[in-house]
């Protein structure tokens, strides 16, 4: 028994809990998806076993002709029609065939990523537990709702929510979904002009007469004569100025003088 404090799991865990190829898959889910850890995987997969032991248990009644199989049948099929994840017609079979990304494409996360209210499934799970998301005129908090085909089309902003305004730098650059805007309708394409018929130039008979090259006229080049040189006049040789010799001192001078009086 399950109290208000320790409610009790709404998943149920893999037998093995390391297996590559489990493991790979269900990253490719969060990834694609935007979920926050495996446990949003364990918890599509738990209620998707669900329907598929009850379709297994109906099938086997069915047969044995029994009315109240049936009304359970019937049920079932309409629950899941309702909620968008099989189509009108469907049968039991078809609940067999399902995969766990039937049920994860309906989540409330999933919806404001594809409707064009965000630009990553990631910033879908930041504008719901913001509060910026409402289904029905109603605020949800919850990025795991599961969303019925008919409030599909009631999937909005708050009305408090800065995101109304559509100059907000927060909401998604592409014009996918503007539910105040409506829908553009595709362009006329321009009707094509039917081409001008032309008729068929006449097919030329008589072989043309083969072009003769026009005769090559040797060029004439004039030789333009060059310019005389002009002779510098030869300038006349300086002569060096003839160095003097040192003179000596004049101790030197007495010295001489004193040597020839003796």
């Amino acid at each position: 028994m399950s109290s208000q404090k320790f409610p009790r799991k709404k998943y149920e865990t893999p037998l093995h809990p390391w297996k590559e190829s489990r493991i790979k898959s269900e990253r490719e889910l969060i990834k694609k998806y935007g979920l926050k850890n495996h446990k949003e995987v364990w918890k599509a997969k738990t209620s998707l076993g669900k329907h598929r032991e009850q379709a297994r248990e109906l099938l086997a009644k069915v047969g044995a002709s029994n009315p109240q199989a049936k009304k359970e049948s019937d049920q079932l099929l309409l629950h899941l029609t309702r909620m968008g994840i099989l189509p009108m017609g469907s049968s039991l079979d078809d609940v067999l065939a399902l995969e766990t990304e039937s049920v994860l494409s309906r989540r409330l996360q999933t919806l404001v990523y594809l409707k064009g209210f965000s630009s990553t499934p990631y910033q879908a799970r930041q504008l719901i537990s913001h509060g910026h998301v409402a289904v029905n005129g109603k605020k949800v908090t919850v990025p795991g709702y599961m969303v019925g085909k008919e409030e599909e089309g009631h999937i909005n902003y708050t009305i408090r929510s800065p995101l109304n305004e559509i100059s907000h730098p927060a909401r998604p650059k592409t014009e996918m979904y503007r539910p105040e805007i409506p829908a553009v309708l595709p362009k006329e394409k321009p009707e094509e002009k039917p081409a001008a018929a032309t008729t068929p130039k006449p097919e030329q008979t008589s072989e043309p007469s083969p072009v003769q090259p026009a005769p090559v006229q040797p060029a004439i080049v004039e030789i333009a004569p060059k310019p005389p040189v002009e002779q510098k006049p030869e300038t006349p040789a300086v002569e060096k100025p003839q160095e003097k010799p040192a003179e000596k001192p004049k101790e030197h001078k007495k010295k001489e003088k004193k040597e020839e009086g003796s």
